[in-house]
């Protein structure tokens, strides 16, 4: 068994209480939700050993393979095309299952070095979507741009202007909240911007401009050892736009693009998508009807949730995070949307 990182907080300290009492036991001798969990990670690794921005480490190695062994004796793990006739009601089964599909945004390389040989010697699909822009670069992408200056930061203390007024104080409230409120920032729909938004923050931390890194995403020829390993790829758009930012015209081409070039360059059909950042105010109802213009047969949000048969919508499959969660909480997560079909605590 992987060692976990310890976690203080009132959620993991409930689950730690509702495991040792027995609880998942219960619940999982109770009959399956019958429903589609989608869970989401990002990178596989240590968030200590990285310059960047640590709130995309969903999980180390060991504690991923433990929670791929978990998931397979206690749900049952789909394909990609599986949980497409899920959603779209193709799927004739009558007995009462809970799903789960395990996804990834962004193609950081550890997805490729770590997750994948994971994922092959469990024998479980994994869905991971690529931003066309950044396969193969060592492209430092605005998250990551974002916590390096703060990171780096000379001024503890700041305030930002754009898209609406922030006062940062590090060293008051600590390097997760501020980085957390600084991205929350930075998400919102009328940040029509971004440049604008890093160069104001840049001038107010004083900090450092990201260094020349190694090679940061996974290229074509892994993308295509992935899917020849039983691996499925899909869409994460071209740049990684948040797209309710932009214009209906950018939006389709941030669509089109890139599954054209992931037709192109992977040699398959790319047919599912996953909205950048995910959550409700990253994406229109116009998005959703650009994605399925554009060929996808499914696009997937990131606000949590799970997908109960009969109401779900294609072009917006629920997906939960995976990020840095304890064992106990996690098995306790597990159990308890098996049975009841809410991922808590």
């Amino acid at each position: 068994m992987a060692r976990y990182r310890p976690f203080p907080g009132k959620r993991e300290v409930l689950a730690r209480v509702l495991l040792w009492s027995g609880v998942p036991s219960i619940l999982s001798s109770l009959p399956p939700r019958d429903q589609l969990i989608v869970l989401n990670y990002h990178r596989i690794g240590n968030p200590d050993d990285d310059l960047f921005d640590p709130g995309v480490f969903s999980a180390t190695q060991d504690e991923f393979n433990d929670q791929i062994a978990y998931l397979k004796r206690r749900v049952l793990p789909v394909t990609l095309e599986e949980a497409l006739s899920f959603v779209e009601g193709t799927n004739k089964e009558t007995s009462r299952r809970s799903r789960v599909l395990i996804t990834f945004d962004d193609g950081y390389l550890d997805n490729y070095t770590l997750a994948f040989p994971i994922l092959r010697s469990h024998g479980v699909q994994g869905v991971f979507f690529l931003a066309t822009s950044m396969v193969g670069s060592a492209h430092v992408p605005w998250w990551d741009h974002i916590a390096y200056l703060v990171k780096t930061a000379q001024s503890h203390k700041f305030n930002l202007r754009y898209p609406a007024e922030l006062i940062v104080d590090v060293d008051h409230d600590g390097l997760t909240a501020s980085l957390r409120a600084i991205l929350k920032l930075y998400k919102r729909p009328e940040n029509s911007d971004p440049a604008r938004f890093v160069q104001e923050l840049a001038e107010e931390t004083q900090g450092k401009a990201p260094p020349a890194t190694l090679r940061r995403f996974l290229n074509w020829d892994e993308a295509r050892e992935m899917i020849a390993g039983g691996m499925a790829i899909g869409s994460h758009t071209h740049s990684h736009h948040v797209l309710s930012q932009l214009d209906s015209v950018r939006q389709l081409e941030e669509l089109t693009k890139s599954r054209s070039i992931l037709n192109n360059r992977i040699g398959a059909q790319i047919n599912v998508l996953a909205y950048p950042v995910g959550a409700r105010t990253s994406f229109t109802d116009q998005t959703r009807r650009m994605a399925r213009e554009a060929g996808y047969r499914a696009a997937f949000s990131f606000y949590g949730g799970t997908n109960i048969r009969g109401k779900i919508s294609p072009y917006d499959v629920t997906r939960i995070g995976v990020d840095g969660q304890c064992w106990e909480r996690f098995k306790v997560q597990i159990a308890t949307c098996r049975s009841t079909g809410n991922f808590w605590p």
